[in-house]
C-alpha cells in the first residue's frame, strides 16, 4: 500500500500497537484486538519461527489475513552494535528476506533491544526497510525530561522512531492510559506502545509482560477515543511508501551460464576448450592456439588472422542442445563479459537455436578498441526473441590482427531484476490506505 502520511490536526492522536520477539501469548492479544477492529504491527525475528513458546509460520499467515502488520526484527535477537558488519548485514537483510519469501509485506523494522548506532541504522536503509523503531526517546507521564510526549507525523528519522520504551510488568493501566492523554494535551502526534509476553501472572516471570486483563481494559478505553480523534494505525501505514525488493546479504550473484567459462578444460586435447567453439566463416587466413598467455588460471584462447576479404574468427559457446548451450527466456536480456587483449578492434556476438534445432545468428555488440592488456569488457544482449530456444555468444576477430581471450560470464540480467518487477507491479496493484482521520 503506497500511502502519503498528511498533517495531524491539533490534539489528534495516533496509537501503533506494538509486538515484539513473536511469542505465542501475542496471540490472544491479536484476538483482542480483532474483537475491537483494531490492528498491530508484530515484530519477528524469522530462525525463531515455530520454536517453543513462539508463534508459528501458520499463525503468522494467520494474523497477516486479519489485517495485522509483519515487521523485521532481525534473524536471532542480537544486540547488533556488538556484531561486526557483515553480521549486522546478515541479521537484518536476512530476516526480512526469509519473511518476503513466506509472503509477508515487510516494511517496518525494530531494532533488538533498541541498540543501534549510525552504521546500524544505515544498514536497515540498505536492506530496503522504510522504517525502524526504537526503544525510548519518548517522555513519560511523570518524566521531566525536554523529550515529547509523543513522535512526530511524519517523524523526523523514519529510522529512529521514538517510543515510550518496552511496557514491563509494573506498567499499570493507567500510566497506559497516560500515555495517551499526554501526548492529546501536548498537541497530539504518534504513540507507538511495544508490549512482549501477554500473561499475568507469568510463569516463569516476565518483565517485559501485560496481564490479558490490563491489556484488554485499555483497549476498551482506546476504542471510543476515535470520536476525539485519536485512532490506531499499523506502522506501516503512518509511514506509508513501497513495498521494496528483498536484499540478501551476502548480495546474490546472478548465475553463471557458461560451462568451463575460464577456458581451463580440454578434455580430448584438441586446443579447444571443452563447451565451446573455434568458429568464423567468409575468406580469411587464420591460426588457433591454446595459449599459456592466461587471464586466470592456466589457459587463454587466441586467434590470429593474417589476411581477411570477408567474414570473421570467433571463440563461442558450444551450439549443441543443451548440455552446453544455457537456455533462452524471451524478452530477457543477457549480459557477456570477457578479458581480452588484441591489436584491433573486436566485438561481441550472439546466436541462438530455434524450434528446428538449427542456429541462427541474432546479433552482435559494438566494436571494442584494441587493448595490449587484459582488459574487462562487457555488453547486454536486446530481449531474447520468442524463437530463441538456446544461446550460444563469444567473441570474434574480423580484420587483420590477433585477439587473446580469457574468462567469460554469461548472466541472465532479468532473472535478477524479476522479483523486483514482481514487488513494482504486485505495489502498483494495491489500494492506497489513507491514515485514519
Amino acid at each position: 500500500m503506497a500511502t502519503t502520511t498528511r498533517a495531524l490536526a491539533p490534539g489528534q492522536v495516533i496509537v501503533s500497537l506494538n509486538f515484539d520477539d513473536g511469542l505465542a501469548s501475542q496471540l490472544q492479544a491479536a484476538a483482542m484486538l480483532e474483537a475491537r477492529g483494531m490492528r498491530g504491527t508484530f515484530y519477528i525475528n524469522s530462525s525463531r519461527i515455530g520454536q517453543s513458546g513462539r508463534l508459528t509460520l501458520d499463525q503468522l499467515r494467520a494474523l497477516r489475513d486479519a489485517g495485522h502488520e509483519i515487521g523485521g526484527h532481525t534473524l536471532s535477537h542480537p544486540r547488533l552494535t556488538t556484531l561486526s558488519a557483515d553480521d549486522q548485514r546478515k541479521e537484518i537483510c536476512n530476516d526480512r528476506v526469509a519473511l518476503l519469501n513466506a509472503g509477508f509485506r515487510v516494511t517496518s523494522f525494530a531494532y533488538p533491544f533498541g541498540d543501534k548506532d549510525s552504521f546500524t541504522r544505515q544498514v536497515v536503509i540498505d536492506c530496503n526497510y522504510n522504517s525502524a523503531r526504537e526503544s525510548g526517546g519518548l517522555r513519560t507521564p511523570t518524566g521531566s525530561s525536554s523529550n515529547p510526549y509523543a513522535e512526530r507525523v511524519p517523524p523526523a528519522d523514519a529510522y529512529a522512531i521514538r517510543t515510550h520504551g518496552s511496557v514491563q510488568d509494573t506498567t499499570t493501566l493507567d500510566t497506559l492510559k497516560a500515555y495517551v492523554l499526554r501526548a492529546e494535551e501536548s498537541g497530539g502526534g504518534w504513540v507507538p506502545l511495544v508490549f512482549h509476553h501477554i500473561c499475568g501472572p507469568c510463569d516463569p516471570p516476565q518483565t517485559y509482560s501485560t496481564a490479558p486483563a490490563v491489556l484488554a481494559a485499555f483497549l476498551d478505553w482506546l476504542a471510543p477515543r476515535a470520536s476525539r480523534g485519536t485512532t490506531v494505525a499499523l506502522m506501516d501505514t503512518v509511514i506509508g511508501g513501497t513495498l521494496k525488493p528483498p536484499v540478501s546479504w551476502p548480495p546474490v550473484q546472478p548465475s553463471q551460464l557458461f560451462k568451463n567459462p575460464s577456458l581451463e578444460t580440454d578434455s580430448n586435447g584438441d586446443g579447444t576448450p571443452d563447451c565451446w567453439k573455434r568458429g568464423g566463416f567468409g575468406t580469411n587466413t587464420f591460426t588457433w592456439t591454446r595459449t599459456s598467455d592466461a587471464h586466470g588460471g592456466s589457459w587463454a584462447q587466441q586467434v590470429r588472422i593474417s589476411s581477411i576479404s570477408s567474414g570473421d574468427r570467433k571463440l563461442i559457446s558450444e551450439q549443441d542442445s543443451g548440455t552446453c548451450s544455457p537456455a533462452a527466456v524471451t524478452g530477457h536480456r543477457y549480459r557477456i563479459s570477457a578479458w581480452y587483449k588484441s591489436t584491433t578492434s573486436v566485438r561481441f556476438k550472439a546466436y541462438y537455436r530455434n524450434s528446428a534445432g538449427g542456429w541462427d545468428y541474432w546479433t552482435q555488440g559494438p566494436l571494442l578498441p584494441a587493448a595490449s592488456s587484459y582488459t574487462r569488457a562487457e555488453w547486454t544482449t536486446p530481449g531474447a526473441p520468442s524463437a530463441a530456444k538456446r544461446l550460444s555468444m563469444g567473441m570474434s576477430i574480423d580484420r587483420v590482427g590477433t585477439l587473446t581471450m580469457d574468462d567469460f560470464t554469461l548472466t541472465d540480467l532479468d532473472a535478477t531484476t524479476a522479483l523486483r518487477e514482481e514487488y513494482r507491479r504486485a505495489e502498483e496493484e494495491e489500494v492506497e490506505a489513507p491514515i485514519p482521520p
